[in-house]
This record gives structure tokens, C-alpha cells and sequence, in this order.
């Protein structure tokens, strides 16, 4: 039988059409947003309802937290393009990471650096590694089967306050990090406290801000200590030293050093419980060793936050407004030398210390420091990472073979495995 030839061009230009699409579909689909949107548009995000859900779809998450993702836009755009090499991935023994791998929707530990001997003094790196490792698995395993499943990706994270002491070059996820060239390639990612972080007496992220708005509901704006409260270690940073020098003897000051572990010194007995910092009308925050794990707890309070200019950033600081309609906190300068100033104006003009602590509030307690905001995060990072990844995730080092024969030895230990056993490597034990 012969074909017209007009049906033959009819059938080239389908082909061609459907490779066109095909193309689009794949560039479409690695874009900032590859889903659909099930999500009615009447949806909207009720902190009492939808606080603790980690169930929310992508459209969801944009639709509570649309202000979530700068830092993620802003990696993304610094790669210019630029796809990221398996090599810089690498990470070394002795040093605060972890490399990790989620394949087929499965958290796995490629290499874990020996974290135990790396620059963590405080003890806290089983915490750090299973808090971090915990919110990850969380993110993957409420992801709803309507958004697309979670991309095979690898990267590399860093527990360390100083991320780049743990890894000077390269790439890799971290708590924290300056906006300078030197940070260029270091990827915000939530800190391990939003799992648990017992030091503080904060069995979950949700419990202490449960707690916490519960107890702001018992306790009206007046009736709130006026003054400004602080406890920390001032051997940690000068400017705390400066905090405590500049507040002594004023009557608006509850800021005091603390000392931890040691009954005989005169500061033990000034220790807080981080619940109590939100029954004062403002609360001071400084850094230490780089950023301060306790400014998201300050952020939980219906209280005016004071804290000199930030030098480091997290994933969420970059909603922090000092002046507008939105100002949720008050800046003071670098050594705090201002402080009594800003103290008298505030105690003068009480109406607006409280529009900062209820701004501050409805923006963080309420919103963007709620688990859902984090696990959306988490989720989004994963998708944005796997946008810049430049090579493909191999779960076994040798692929082939029928049965399961000839697929060689599988490159990662499934985080259950590793969480259960760390720091035995889980393929040791007998």
C-alpha cells in the first residue's frame, strides 16, 4: 500500500512535535515548581489547624509560606547556571558532615566523616546528626502523592556553627552561613533543634512552641515584665560582654551571664528556662560562635526582640523586618551602646514595643518557624538541589546482573540502620 506523501509529512510533524513537547515538559518540569496544583483556590493556611500538618502539598506550602524560599531563589541563582559536580560533594574524616543520599524515597548515609571527631565541643553531635537526619526523613516520608515524589539527589551537610571550617571549598547544606563570596556555595537548611534539643528542654519543636502559646494566651501585654531580659556565656562572644557592661545597674535590665555545670559560681543560680524569656515585654539576642541556636526560640514569644545587626544568616532570617508596617524587631547597634536609649524610647512609646512583639509573633511563632513551614522547606530544598545537581545518583556501585546478581555493594546505609548503630558502621556489627 502507498502512503500519501502528505501523510508522511503529517506524520513527521507529530513526531517532531511530540519530541518539542517532550523537551519542554522536562525543562518545565526541573522549574521552581514541578506539580500541579490540586490544592482549591478557597485553601488557606490556619496556624491552629495546619501548624504541625507536614502533609501539605507543594501548592500548599506556596500558598502559606510564600516568603519561605529566598535563600534557596538565591543559591539557585549565585550557581549561574553552573551544574554542580559530583566532587563537590566530597567531604573529609575528622570533620562536622555527613554525605546523604535519598533514593526511591529512602533517606541513606553515604559517608559519614567521622563526625565524633570533628570540632563539635559541646557533645551534642549524636543531636545534631539524628535531629537533622530525622527532619529529612520527615520531609520524604509525609511528601502527599499528588506532588511528584522526591527527586534522587546526594549532597552533603554540615553540623558545625562554622560550616567552612569543616569544609573550606565546595558545596554542601549548612545551618548557617555569611552573605559573602566565601559562602557562596553553602545552602541554608533548618537547624537540628526543629527535631528535639534536649540542652534546652525542648523535647520536640512543637512541644516548646505548644508550651509557649499557650502560655502567651494566659498572659496579656501588660502584664509582662517591662524590662529587657538576657542570659547567656559572655566568654562566647565580646559584644556579650559589652551587653552586660552597657545593661549594669539600669532599671530596665534583667540581662545577666550565666554560668552551666558549675554550682559553686554565682551565675548558676540565673540560669532560665527558655519558656521564661517570654514573660518579659523584650527580649536581647547576640551571636557567639557564629549564629545563636536560641534566636528562633526568642521568636516564638509575643515579646519585642533586640538584637544588634545580624552577620549571620538562617534559613528564615531573612524575614526579619526593622522598619514598616511588617517591623518584627529592633535593632540596636553592633556594641549595644544604644541600648539605654532604645530602652527609654520604647518604655515611652509602649504601643509600638507592642506592635514589634505581635508582628514578630504572627510572623514567626505563627507562620514561619511552625513545623510545617520546616518540613515545606525541607521539601523545596530537595527540589531546587535537585535543579542544580549535575550528575546522576547511583544507589549500588556496580549496576547489572539479574536477581540482584552483579549490582556490587550498595553505596549508602539506610539512615534507620545508621541512627540505630552510630558510630558503629552498622556493616561491622556481626
Amino acid at each position: 500500500m502507498i502512503y500519501p506523501s502528505h501523510s508522511f509529512q503529517h506524520l513527521v510533524i507529530c513526531i517532531f512535535t511530540f519530541i518539542v513537547l517532550l523537551q519542554l515538559w522536562s525543562l518545565w518540569s526541573r522549574s521552581a515548581h514541578p506539580y500541579f496544583s490540586y490544592t482549591p483556590n478557597s485553601w488557606t493556611f490556619n496556624p491552629d489547624i495546619h501548624a504541625n500538618t507536614h502533609t501539605l502539598s507543594n501548592d500548599q506550602c506556596d500558598i502559606a509560606f510564600p516568603k519561605l524560599y529566598t535563600s534557596l531563589e538565591n543559591s539557585v541563582k549565585r550557581r549561574k547556571g553552573r551544574k554542580v559536580d559530583i566532587e563537590e560533594i566530597s567531604i573529609k574524616e575528622g570533620r562536622c558532615m555527613l554525605r546523604l543520599m535519598i533514593y526511591g524515597g529512602e533517606l541513606f548515609v553515604v559517608d559519614d566523616g567521622m563526625p565524633e571527631s570533628c570540632y563539635v565541643t559541646n557533645g551534642n553531635e549524636r543531636e545534631r546528626i539524628l535531629g537533622t537526619l530525622a527532619q529529612i526523613d520527615r520531609a520524604i516520608t509525609t511528601s502527599t502523592p499528588s506532588d511528584p515524589p522526591i527527586p534522587n539527589i546526594e549532597f552533603s551537610i554540615s553540623l558545625d556553627d562554622l560550616p567552612r571550617r569543616s569544609k573550606a571549598n565546595g558545596t554542601f547544606f549548612a545551618f548557617t552561613r555569611k552573605d559573602t563570596p566565601l559562602y557562596d556555595d553553602t545552602w541554608l537548611m533548618p537547624n537540628y533543634a526543629y527535631w528535639s534539643w534536649n540542652y534546652t528542654h525542648a523535647p520536640s519543636w512543637n512541644s516548646i512552641r505548644r508550651d509557649i502559646q499557650e502560655g502567651e494566651k494566659r498572659v496579656s501585654w501588660k502584664e509582662k515584665d517591662p524590662r529587657v531580659v538576657w542570659r547567656g556565656k559572655i566568654k562566647m562572644a565580646r559584644l556579650r560582654e559589652q551587653l552586660v557592661k552597657v545593661s549594669s545597674g539600669k532599671g530596665w535590665s534583667d540581662i545577666k551571664p550565666v554560668v552551666i555545670n558549675n554550682s559553686t559560681d554565682e551565675h548558676t543560680k540565673d540560669v532560665m528556662n527558655l519558656r521564661e524569656f517570654c514573660r518579659y515585654k523584650f527580649t536581647a539576642q547576640t551571636e557567639g560562635t557564629s549564629y545563636s541556636g536560641r534566636l528562633k526560640y526568642l521568636q516564638l514569644c509575643r515579646s519585642a526582640l533586640i538584637t544588634h545587626p545580624l552577620r549571620w544568616q538562617e534559613f528564615h532570617t531573612h524575614l526579619l523586618r526593622v522598619s514598616g508596617p511588617e517591623i518584627n524587631f529592633i535593632e540596636a547597634n553592633d556594641d549595644f551602646n544604644n541600648l539605654d536609649a532604645v530602652m527609654e524610647y520604647y518604655q515611652k512609646h509602649d504601643n509600638e514595643a507592642e506592635e514589634v512583639a505581635q508582628n514578630s509573633y504572627n510572623t514567626f511563632a505563627r507562620r514561619y518557624l511552625t513545623p510545617a513551614a520546616v518540613t515545606c522547606y525541607w521539601r523545596r530544598l530537595f527540589l531546587m538541589w535537585w535543579q542544580v545537581q549535575g550528575f546522576e545518583v547511583r544507589l549500588y556501585e556496580r549496576e547489572g546482573g539479574s536477581g540482584g546478581r552483579g549490582m556490587g555493594r550498595m553505596r549508602g546505609t539506610p539512615w534507620t540502620a545508621f541512627a540505630a548503630n552510630w558510630p558503629i558502621d552498622p556493616s561491622k556489627i556481626p
